[in-house]
């Protein structure tokens, strides 16, 4: 009856919205399958166990990316609803869930995939600023999982603890764009999470359309370099063994 329930108010929040972005439909789908993997989740916690998972990642079409950044509220209403309907049945979060768009350039343009996962708590990370002391890079503060698309094409995985990008033929990651500095950013890993440094560049750099000098990226961020798009991803890492997924291909053409 939960999951009844549960689902019904989902598809109900998801139907104009989505249907419209994808294909009709396809929001009936996505609540059956995000509910199945969420409850098989909480079922597969030992006995007594109320813990219900925090963290829902859609994949999406590098075609389809703009179209679902647009459905935002619509899965900030979605992740509330779960909130409210499992914590009435004595269930808990650790985190407050949220739901974070992703893109995989491998997907079919209507396709998406769902991951389902916990959190893993970081350390809190303070401001970023320079700090006055010498900063040491260490391979253990990388994250699991990160990776770039650029301009929705070419996947780079970050798997350093720093990485320089702009046009220098020695940069880690080499942007084919006169628009870009020649040092334009770097990347450092700090506590599991990648901040991204402006390093003075000409055009500067943005993150979802805010110019930055430093930032802590999220999955799902938008960078921009020049006319270059980079987007920012991060897989649920640390929960292989109770993330769940499912992949909803596209509607099929008569």
């Amino acid at each position: 009856m939960l999951l009844e329930t549960i689902e019904n108010k989902l598809r109900s929040i998801f139907e104009d919205t989505l249907d419209r972005l994808l294909y009709p439909g396809v929001s009936r789908t996505l609540s059956s399958q995000l509910v199945a993997l969420i409850m098989e989740q909480i079922e597969a916690q030992p006995e007594g166990k109320k813990k219900a998972p925090d963290q829902i990642q859609i994949f999406v079409s590098p075609e389809k990316w703009d179209a679902w950044q647009s459905a935002q509220d619509t899965l900030t209403k979605a992740a509330l609803e779960l909130e409210n309907s499992l914590s009435a049945e004595g269930f808990h979060f650790k985190h407050q869930p949220q739901f974070n768009i992703l893109m995989n350039p491998r997907l079919d343009v209507d396709a998406i995939e769902v991951k389902i996962g916990y959190t893993q708590d970081a350390s809190p990370l303070e401001k970023t600023a320079l700090q006055p002391v010498p900063w040491q890079p260490s391979e253990e503060f990388v994250p699991i999982n990160a990776y770039l698309i650029i301009n929705g094409k070419e996947q780079v995985p970050l798997q350093k603890a720093v990485i320089n990008i702009g046009r220098r033929s020695t940069s880690d990651i080499i942007l084919q764009d006169p628009m870009v500095s020649r040092d334009h950013a770097q990347l450092r890993a700090q506590q599991g999470r990648y901040l991204l440094f402006d390093l003075s560049s000409t055009g500067g750099t943005t993150i979802n359309n805010h110019r930055i000098h430093t930032a802590t990226l999220k999955p799902g961020d938008v960078i921009r370099m020049g006319k270059t798009i980079l987007v920012y991803n991060q897989e649920i890492s640390g929960v292989s063994d109770a993330t769940k997924a499912a992949v909803i291909p596209s509607e099929p053409k008569e």
